[in-house]
């Protein structure tokens, strides 16, 4: 086993660097931050609005939290509201025409604009998902997702689509469980972290793929050096001066091997009802998509 180790050592030893440094690019990369936040005119400090009241004290203050969080790692604004009333007089107020499925839309774009959010100044860098639970004349319930910035320049209206998908997962079982994902989902796709082609192929697998391939050099490097190398004597198989061989035999008996056919189903259920997304920008400064259910 001693001899084992110390012929392959310097294998073992070039495998834990390079892991060591591959865990230290995910570290980095996981917990840095894009900067201070520079708007110092924005109306509020608060994050979480559940005007629908559909969580719990607890829950908004763990969102308001990862909310910090994730605010100082994309350089955004990252804000939620929950509603539970018509938009309908609101939005034609200020839009005569705007279908329902747009009521939010307006909503979102007066409450960003209106307070002032912005990582890097009024009506800047950041995103808004309004999520209202009345349902409307029309017979939906209506959400959007409302970007800004620079947000809006990563997000396209699939990406949009996407993270509104996310959230209906998990919205009519949890709320709370839906908007946590709202917020990690814009911090993947804004960072790259694991979710993207960036994420998934250019910080995972490049670096590992790098390490792979230092290590099969060096291994190529160091091997004729030691394939020649004697690592047992010709006594170790000898007894007494003669040669020892093990007898071993292997009896199967009664052997039965079985197949069993797993059934798989050819739907996928899923929540009744259906969904629509939309985009809107305007002037411009936002873009945005919304669903309903």
């Amino acid at each position: 086993m001693k001899q084992y180790i110390r012929y392959f050592k310097w294998y073992f030893v070039c495998v834990w660097v390079l892991a060591a440094v591959y865990a230290g690019i995910l570290l980095l990369h996981g917990s840095s931050d894009a900067g201070g936040r520079t708007n110092g005119e924005c109306l509020t400090g608060e994050r979480v609005f559940d005007y629908g009241e559909v969580l719990s004290a607890e829950e908004e203050e763990k969102l308001r939290e990862l909310i910090a969080k994730r605010e100082r790692q994309t350089g955004c604004d990252i804000v939620l509201v929950t509603l539970d009333e018509s938009l309908e007089e609101y939005a034609r107020e200020r839009e005569p025409y705007v279908p329902y499925e747009e009521f939010v839309r307006v909503y979102a774009e007066e409450f960003y604009d209106g307070n002032g959010f912005g990582y890097d100044g009024p009506s800047g860098d950041g995103v808004l998902l309004v999520d209202n639970w009345y349902r409307e004349a029309d017979g939906n319930v209506y959400t959007w997702f409302c970007a800004a910035g620079k947000a809006d320049k990563k997000y396209n209206l699939a990406m949009m689509n996407h993270l509104l998908d996310v959230v209906y997962r998990y919205v009519e079982r949890s709320p709370y469980k839906a908007y946590r994902a709202y917020i990690n989902e814009f911090y993947h796709d804004m960072t790259g972290s694991g979710r993207n082609l960036y994420g998934a192929v250019g910080l995972r697998v490049v670096p590992f793929a790098a390490a792979l391939l230092v290590m099969l050099l060096f291994i190529a490097l160091h091997w004729n050096g030691e394939k020649g190398k004697k690592t047992v004597t010709a006594a170790a198989y000898v007894n007494g001066g003669r040669p020892r061989i093990n007898k071993k035999e292997d009896i199967l008996v009664n052997k039965v091997v079985t197949k069993r056919k797993i059934q798989t189903s050819s739907g996928s259920g899923g929540r009744s009802g259906g969904r629509s997304g939309g985009s809107h920008s305007h002037g411009g400064h936002h873009g945005g998509a919304g669903h309903h259910r």
